[in-house]
């Protein structure tokens, strides 16, 4: 299945130089995942032969989005504990900050692909529904 998209354009858009790191499979990989997840919600009267430069756009935040989920991972797993005299020493913030960029990128994507859809996807449970009190009244 070809993307909209192509690598070159997810590493020129997110400045991605290191190849070792973020290699051509990972990125492929998102963006077949990308493509895969507009598909769903595409509308089928929009041409995409050739694909608008904002349908481009849109796909290449939306890999990059899921670029940054698969980096955090990464970097979860790859956490160790380190304990120096009965002190923890925390690895830093990292998995947090690309969690938030993967968040605030696909947020984007997601508007910039807004007029080629039939329907936004749902994405956070609170954004969709209406908090009900459980303790009683709040």
């Amino acid at each position: 299945m070809a993307g909209f998209c192509t690598e070159s354009d997810v590493r020129l858009r997110f400045q991605l130089n290191d190849t070792v790191l973020v290699t051509a499979e990972l990125i492929d990989a998102c963006i077949d995942d990308a493509h895969g997840e507009i598909e769903r919600f595409l509308d089928e009267t929009v041409d995409v032969d050739p694909p608008d430069a904002a349908l481009v756009t849109g796909e290449t935040l939306l890999a990059g989005a899921y670029l940054y989920r698969a980096l955090a991972a990464k970097d979860a797993f790859q956490q160790k504990q380190v304990t120096i005299g009965g002190q923890r020493i925390e690895s830093g913030e990292r998995f947090r900050a690309l969690m938030a960029v993967a968040a605030l990128t696909e947020k984007q994507a997601w508007f910039v692909l807004e007029p080629y859809l039939t329907e936004q996807p749902a994405r956070l449970v609170m954004e969709s529904t209406d908090s009900i009190p459980v303790l009683g009244e709040a």
